[in-house]
């Protein structure tokens, strides 16, 4: 679910805008249009889904272990559609059996490929027969593991299988909800229609939400990445103005937000602006902490964290996300009376922010 990211590179302001900005009145005060907010502070029952991946699979299975409750989900991003158009893949037994005892719910992800390939999704959005197969394997596998149901995270497609895909979820849907699963899909999040631009063309244009809501049973937007950043992964108005945008094609209940559990690391010095670390680990901003004396700060008007530091004449900045910043996206969520949230991914996350979704 991090491909799409990676394009955008070049994109950061010099570090003094953020040093000036500071605001005393949270954004969360600041409804997206359409909506009927209620500001709140308590923190209120909302559907939590965690992703895992095997990329960070020994702490995701700590995290699974120590901190997602009962009537949690844990959605592994562990299945494909393969070259063949078939689908495979597998949830180590560890996560089955810690799922199991501790009453947690496993909705694994279905990917194309293992690098969200363009022209594999087309094939398979194009052979109904091949369909048929995906579909078949899924209700079978769920069945046979016991999964509550599925998450289709189909990623970088061609706009113009926006119909295509479609009509795939629908069939899946109905064919999962008959045998009494579930089928929620993941979608990148654009803000408006601007169908010039490359994200539009192969990343988030596809996603007709309105179409896709009325058939899945929820969607997951992928808020946790901001493409267009300005430091943070996601910000607190980045994620209102993506809600201003959804507001009359997703029903507030059908719509999981996505929160970060990694950070961005940005080089201010040569050039201005570059991107050292995507996607970034916890234990690098712990190691940063201890060794490179670091100073933190918190952007109220973004709702993010971040530190800086030097490091061989460079100046450098993370912003990344703690208790408080995770606590303003849970207000935000039951302020908008959204479903939940889906956080991408166990094990990368720094340990303060179970401290707001524990709470």
């Amino acid at each position: 679910m991090k491909k799409y990211i990676i394009i955008f590179l070049f994109i950061f302001a010099p570090f003094s805008v953020y040093a000036q900005v500071s605001y005393t009145n949270s954004t969360i005060s600041n409804c997206p249009t359409g909506y009927i907010c209620t500001p709140t502070s308590t923190t209120t029952s909302v559907e939590k889904i965690f992703y895992m991946s095997n990329a960070y699979l020994t702490d995701g299975i700590n995290d699974l272990q120590t901190h997602v409750s009962s009537g949690d989900i844990v959605a592994p991003q562990m299945y494909s559609v393969d070259s063949s158009l078939e689908a495979t893949g597998s949830v180590p037994d560890q996560i089955k059996e810690i799922a199991k005892s501790k009453g947690i719910k496993i909705m694994p992800l279905i990917t194309n490929g293992d690098d969200f390939s363009q022209s594999l999704i087309h094939s398979l959005l194009a052979s109904t027969t091949a369909q048929d197969d995906v579909i078949s394997y899924l209700v079978s596998e769920a069945q046979n593991e016991g999964y509550i149901g599925w998450q289709f995270d189909f990623e970088h497609m061609a706009a113009t299988d926006t119909d295509l895909y479609s009509t795939f979820i629908e069939k899946s849907a109905a064919e999962l909800h008959s045998k009494g699963l579930i089928l929620s899909v993941a979608a990148v999040a654009r803000v408006n229609d601007d169908t010039s631009t490359n994200g539009y063309k192969n990343w988030s244009g596809v996603y007709n939400y309105a179409r896709i809501a009325k058939s899945a049973d929820f969607i997951s937007i992928m808020t946790y990445d901001d493409p267009n950043t300005m430091g943070s992964t996601a910000s607190m108005p980045y994620d209102q103005s993506v809600l201003s945008y959804l507001y009359g094609k997703i029903p507030p209940n059908k719509l999981s937000l996505g929160i970060p559990f990694y950070y961005y690391g940005w080089d201010e010095t040569t050039p201005p602006g570059e991107i050292v670390r995507y996607a970034g680990y916890y234990s690098r901003l712990r190691d940063i902490r201890l060794s490179l004396d670091p100073q933190e700060w918190f952007s109220d008007y973004f709702g993010v964290p971040y530190l800086t530091y030097q490091l061989d004449d460079h100046q450098y900045v993370i912003w990344f996300d703690n208790a408080k910043s995770t606590k303003l996206k849970i207000d935000l969520i039951n302020s908008y009376g959204l479903r939940g949230f889906s956080a991408w991914v166990l094990g990368m996350e720094n340990p303060d922010v179970w401290n707001a979704i524990n709470k």
